[in-house]
C-alpha cells in the first residue's frame, strides 16, 4: 500500500547522522527526522542506526536500516520482539574495500616486503631470500561467501589466483572457482592464504579454530569478519606449530583491542584498528535515500538480515 511522506517517522542513530539527515531532508522534505527517541504519531516508522539505542522501546519500529554490514548488534537488540522488523542494510563498496585489504596483506606477505626492509636496512643482497611466492600460483580459501565474502574473493580472482569458498551450506556463490562445507575443508585445498570473512552468530562464534588452522601448512591467515567467529586459543596453537605463519587481524572479540593482549606483541600477527571496510558516508546515504524512495513508490523492499539467524 502506498504510503505518502508525511506518513513516515525516521530517527537517524549514527556517527554519520549530519549527512544522513540532510540527505533525506533534501529528498524528502515531508518525511520526520529525529536524532533522539521520537514522539510521533505518524504510522511508520524507521530506525536508522548501527547500534541501536537504549533509550526508548525498539519494538515501535518496523523497519530497522542499518548504516553498516555488520548487524550482530541489531540482531542482538531486536531478538525476542515479534513480529521482527524489516531489516535492510548498507553494504556499499564494503566488498571491495576488504578485498583490496586482505590482496594488500596477502601481496605484502608473498613478497616478503617485512624481510626485504630489513635485508635493506643491513645492505643486505641476498637474492634467495627475497625471492618472493607469486599469488597467481597460490591458492586461496574464503571462510564466508556473503557479500563480503565475494568481494574478497573477487581481488584475489582479479590477480589470478584460484579461490575456494567455504560456507556453513557449502551452496554455490557468485566469484568462487568452487564452494564447499567447511567442515569439508581439508589439506587437500591446499590453502595457502585463508580469509574469515564470517558474520557473528551463534553457529559462527569461534567457528575458525583447530579444524581449519591443522589444514594448513606455513599459511597466511586473515580475519576481516567478526573477531568472535575466530578461536585465538587455536591460532597461537597454529602459529606456534608452524601451520600458520602470519596472522593479519582486524577485528576482535572486544574492541578496541587491550593494550595488554598477546596479539600485540607478537610479530607473527600483524593488529589494523578495525578498519579493512568502512562505510562510505556516501554510500550509506545513497542506499537510504534509495530504500525510502521505493517505500514511497510502494514497490517491495527485499529484507537483507533475518533477524533470527543473526545475519
Amino acid at each position: 500500500m502506498p504510503v505518502a511522506e508525511t506518513d513516515i517517522a525516521v530517527r537517524i542513530h549514527s556517527s554519520q547522522g549530519d549527512g544522513l539527515e540532510q540527505a533525506l531532508r533534501k529528498a524528502f522534505p515531508g518525511i520526520e527526522v529525529f536524532r533522539e527517541p521520537m514522539d510521533t504519531g505518524r504510522p511508520e516508522k524507521l530506525l536508522v542506526t548501527f547500534y541501536p539505542p537504549e533509550d526508548e522501546d525498539l519494538s515501535k519500529y518496523g523497519w530497522v536500516h542499518c548504516v553498516g554490514a555488520g548487524v550482530d548488534a541489531i540482531c542482538e537488540a531486536f531478538a525476542g520482539i515479534e513480529p521482527p522488523p524489516l531489516v535492510t542494510r548498507t553494504t556499499g563498496r564494503m566488498g571491495q574495500q576488504i578485498g583490496e585489504y586482505s590482496a594488500a596483506y596477502a601481496l605484502s606477505w608473498l613478497q616478503k616486503m617485512a624481510l626485504r626492509r630489513s635485508l635493506e636496512a643491513g645492505r643486505d643482497w641476498d637474492r634467495v631470500r627475497a625471492a618472493p611466492g607469486y599469488l597467481f600460483e597460490t591458492h586461496v580459501a574464503v571462510i564466508g561467501t556473503g557479500s563480503i565474502g565475494q568481494g574478497v574473493a573477487a581481488a584475489f580472482k582479479g590477480l589470478g589466483a584460484p579461490v575456494l569458498g567455504l560456507s556453513r551450506t557449502g551452496r554455490a556463490a557468485e566469484g568462487f572457482d568452487e564452494v564447499m562445507p567447511l567442515a569439508d575443508f581439508s589439506a587437500e585445498a591446499d590453502a595457502r592464504i585463508v580469509v574469515g570473512a564470517l558474520p557473528l552468530t551463534s553457529e559462527t562464534d569461534s567457528a575458525i579454530g583447530a579444524h581449519v588452522f591443522d589444514k594448513l601448512n606455513g599459511a597466511l591467515f586473515i580475519n576481516v569478519g567478526r573477531g568472535a567467529t575466530l578461536d585465538e586459543g587455536a591460532l597461537k596453537a597454529a602459529l606456534e606449530s608452524g601451520r600458520v605463519d602470519h596472522a593479519v587481524l582486524d577485528v576482535f572479540r572486544h574492541e578496541p583491542l587491550e593494550p595488554s593482549h598477546w596479539f600485540w606483541s607478537d610479530d607473527r600477527v600483524t593488529v589494523t584498528p578495525h578498519v579493512s571496510g568502512l562505510t562510505l558516508p556516501r554510500d550509506g546515504q545513497t542506499r537510504l535515500v534509495e530504500l525510502l524512495d521505493k517505500r514511497l513508490k510502494d514497490e517491495t523492499i527485499e529484507a537483507d538480515v533475518d533477524v533470527a539467524r543473526g545475519y
